[in-house]
């Protein structure tokens, strides 16, 4: 099988032959252009990646360090940072764990230091408050911890001063310690009589049931 194709060109002049001597060879040449913008013909240049680094905590998985990091990408350069920063809870209940641990456990066994600190917290300072149980506090004067009652007229002397959390829920802690009003004590009445276990008192009753049946008998 034979293929003919046509080709267009420029005309010669002169012998055929491998004399080129006074030969003119004329021929359309045409002048192409590409252009490059990058790496890839014709393509745009892809974005410069800036890779977030890993940071990872001193302490390991016991460390309250939390890592950050970020990383911002241009057309023509990239940026990454990373650092790592203080948990302040996570500080705060360690500390906590800490004091209040026995020290069979390597703790230092101060049960009120560890309440303590955990009443830095405002949201631990209102949970103590509303379950009747008020974080304690040292009464300068005396000398004296004071719990209980007695910690509860101390925040009433100065809420702003010993009450953790106070200017940002003025008005709460304001309805529940009666700020302003008169504290009028109330007269507790003493039980004398005699004090029996609930075992004694169903035993007693028990026998009394028996005694008045076979009277009745």
């Amino acid at each position: 099988m034979f293929s003919v194709t046509s080709a267009l060109g420029g005309s010669v002049e002169g012998d055929l032959n491998n004399n080129y001597e006074n030969s003119t060879v004329d021929s359309n040449n045409d002048t192409v252009n590409n252009n490059y913008n990058a790496t890839g013909a014709g393509s745009p240049a892809p974005v410069m990646s800036a890779i977030a680094p890993t940071v990872m905590g001193g302490g390991g998985n016991d460390s309250c360090l939390m890592p950050r990091s970020g990383g911002v990408s241009l057309s023509i350069v990239g940026v990454s940072a990373g650092n790592a920063i203080q948990d302040e809870h996570c500080n705060r209940r360690k500390n906590a764990r800490l004091l209040g641990a026995p020290q069979t456990v390597g703790g230092l066994g101060l049960q009120v230091s560890a309440i303590s600190v955990l009443c830095q917290d405002p949201t631990v300072f209102r949970s103590m408050m509303l379950a009747n149980t008020p974080c304690p506090i040292s009464d300068t004067k005396t000398g004296k911890l004071l719990m209980g009652k007695a910690a509860i007229n101390k925040y009433r002397e100065n809420p702003a001063q010993y009450v953790v959390g106070y200017k940002r829920d003025r008005q709460f802690w304001d309805t529940l310690l009666r700020v302003g009003e008169e504290d009028y004590e109330e007269e507790v009445v003493e039980d004398t009589g005699p004090k029996l276990s609930i075992s004694d008192r169903f035993r007693t009753s028990k026998q009394r049931t028996r005694t008045n049946g076979s009277a009745e008998d």
